[in-house]
Parts: C-alpha cells; structure tokens; sequence
C-alpha cells in the first residue's frame, strides 16, 4: 500500500516538474549534463534490467526515457553532491578535533551536536543519545540540500518529491524497526492505546486506526518538506526573473530561513515518533530522574 502510494505520488510529481520544465523551457545544470554524458549508457543498461520487474510488482509498466531526456535525474546528481559534500565535511572536521584547543570550526559542530542531543533528551528521555547518529545525519543531509539550491548552476535535491520521499520512507521504516528491535511484538501493543479486558474491543479499533496513520507518515513528511521547499524556490525564480540585475537578499535570507526551518521540523516530528519506541519502563525511569532532580533541587 504505502510503496505503491509513494510510487503514484512519484509519478504525478514528475509529470508536473516535467511540464514545469517544458514551460519554463529552463536548460539543465552543465554539471547535470556531464554526468549523464560519462554515465548515462550505463545507468541506462541497469535501469533495463532491473526496473521493469520493479514495476510489475505494482501494477506499471517501466518505460525508458524518450530520446533526448535524461537518464540520471538531475535530483540523483544533486543528492550525490550533498553526499559529497557531508562525506568530506565531517571527515574533514574528524581529522581535526583536539579537546584543548578546539577550532571554530570542530566549536561549531560540537554547538549542532549538543543542540540535538538537548532535543533528543527533552522528546524521548535520557536515552534519546541512541539516536544521535541517525537524527544528525538527517539533519546535515537535508539542510545542506535545502541551501544547495541557492548555490547559482546547482538545485536542492529537497524539491524533489523523489528524495523528499526516500527521506520519509526512511524514518518510517528507522523508528518502526527500532520499536520492534527494542519491544519484540509487545510493540503492536502501542498501537492499541494500552487498552486491555473490556476495553480490548475499543483496542482493536484503535489499533487500526493507528496502523493507518502510522502509515501515512512517511507521505506527510514527504509531502511536507517538498511542498515548502519547491515553493521556496519557485518564489526565489520568480524574483530573479523580475529583478536579474539586483541582488535579491530578501529571497535569499528567506530561503536560508525556510531551510533550517524545514530542517528542524523533519527532525522534530522524527524524533516524536521515535519517542513511541522507547519501552515504558525507560519512560518510567525518566520520570524517576526529574522527579529525583526536583527532589535534589528542593
């Protein structure tokens, strides 16, 4: 349900960039076009292999790219420059760190890494530090897509509903495996509201009603930060195209801000449903800390 669902929405989106794109008859990023140049033949032979069965499984049928169009989209090429350039940022940083005498730079990350473990501990509880890695990653992967757009000759990767939704799909199924690994098959008991005796009736119906909205998850995620992020940069166009020989600072400082935005939102619905895997008894021991915290401070 949830892939085929995700697989519609992908394919209405790519009509309406297409058609976008044919409007503004807009030419691709050079980078873009060299890419497809040296590896297009043989993406385009593994495409022929693979997504045929691919599509068959739901119902479509594969067609390759008409003539003259690209095989490697131009969100791939940019989602593999975030890649890049995360990859070698933090290892850049890594190789430098020093406890005495740290750089602005190691002084900066280390603000961005606090700052999500404060968030992680106040949603999910003092074990919210397990999840630092994977809260972090896509916290650096989508903010540094979101101000890749504002790079001239480059576009964010987050405009597009293709990598808007592999991001969803992948926090959906991040904390529902957590749930399970931690809690075992107790972990369908949350979706029935705790409810058991008389009330199980009432828990069943819950109960599905939870699976649904469970589900639908991962499509408001996406749909979320890619509806933002595509009509920030529509505005940001349609600015430059009314103003080419002004530097736009507004749109541009609107831009920043709508990223980082975009950015803490994802995180922050992904950390509440990550808070729904923490096994009661570690909620139940957090409770115990503020209460003895408050206890020490009185």
């Amino acid at each position: 349900m949830l892939p085929a669902l995700l697989l519609q929405l992908h394919e209405e989106a790519s009509e309406a960039a297409q058609r976008g794109e044919e409007a503004a008859a807009t030419a691709e990023p050079w980078l873009v076009e060299q890419v497809n140049h040296l590896f297009g033949p043989a993406v385009l032979a593994l495409e022929r292999a693979i997504m045929p069965p691919v599509y068959h499984l739901f119902g479509k049928t594969w067609h390759e790219p008409a003539a003259g169009t690209l095989v490697i989209p131009t969100h791939v090429v940019m989602a593999l420059i975030v890649f890049i350039i995360c990859t070698l940022g933090i290892w850049l940083v890594r190789g430098k760190l020093s406890v005495d005498r740290p750089s602005r730079r190691q002084q900066f990350f280390e603000i961005i890494v606090e700052n999500i473990r404060g968030l992680l501990d106040q949603v999910i509880g003092p074990y919210g530090n397990r999840y630092v890695p994977v809260v972090g990653g896509f916290a650096i992967f989508i903010v540094v897509s979101n101000l890749l757009g504002l790079i001239p000759g480059l576009e964010a990767p987050t405009t597009s509903i293709n990598v808007t939704g592999a991001l969803g799909l992948s926090s959906f199924l991040y904390y529902m495996s957590r749930g399970f690994r931690q809690q075992g098959v107790g972990y369908l008991r949350h979706f029935m509201g705790g409810l058991t005796g008389w009330l199980l009736p009432f828990g069943v119906l819950i109960f599905f009603v939870e699976i649904v909205s469970n589900f639908v998850r991962p499509v408001t995620l996406s749909v979320r930060l890619f509806v933002n992020m595509y009509a920030d940069h529509l505005i940001g166009s349609t600015f430059l195209s009314l103003t080419p020989w002004l530097v736009p600072i507004f749109t541009l400082v609107l831009a920043v801000f709508v990223s980082f935005v975009q950015t803490f939102i994802f995180i922050m619905l992904s950390m509440v449903y990550l808070s729904e895997t923490v096994p009661h008894e570690e909620h139940d021991v957090e409770g115990h800390g503020h209460e003895a915290a408050e206890g020490a401070a009185a």
